[in-house]
C-alpha cells in the first residue's frame, strides 16, 4: 500500500488543476477504481476552490489512506478543508 505524501501546488488556476489529477491515480494506486478516483479528483477540486479563495499563495496537500478511504488535508494560508472518500476495491 503506498505510503501517506503531501503534495504542494502553485494556487493558481493553471497548477491547481494537478493536485485532482494526483488524487485520483492515489486512489487507484491504493485499490480504488477510476469511479472512485473521478470522485475523489471531484471533491477535491471544490475543496480548493473553497480554500484558495483569491490567495495567490501555494496550496499544501496531504494524501493518506485510512481504512478503506483516501483522506487529503488541503491548507492555502490560513484557509484549510478536509476530503475524504471512501474507496471500493477495483
Amino acid at each position: 500500500m503506498p505510503h501517506p505524501f503531501a503534495l504542494q501546488v502553485p494556487a493558481d488556476d493553471r497548477y491547481r488543476a494537478l493536485a485532482p489529477e494526483v488524487a485520483g491515480k492515489y486512489v487507484e494506486l491504493v485499490g480504488g477504481t477510476a469511479a472512485d478516483g473521478r470522485a475523489l479528483a471531484e471533491a477535491l477540486l471544490g475543496a480548493l476552490g473553497r480554500v484558495v479563495n483569491g490567495h495567490a499563495d501555494v496550496v499544501d496537500l496531504k494524501f493518506e489512506s485510512r481504512g478503506g478511504s483516501v483522506h487529503v488535508d488541503v491548507r492555502c494560508g490560513d484557509q484549510t478543508a478536509v476530503v475524504q472518500h471512501a474507496i471500493k476495491r477495483g
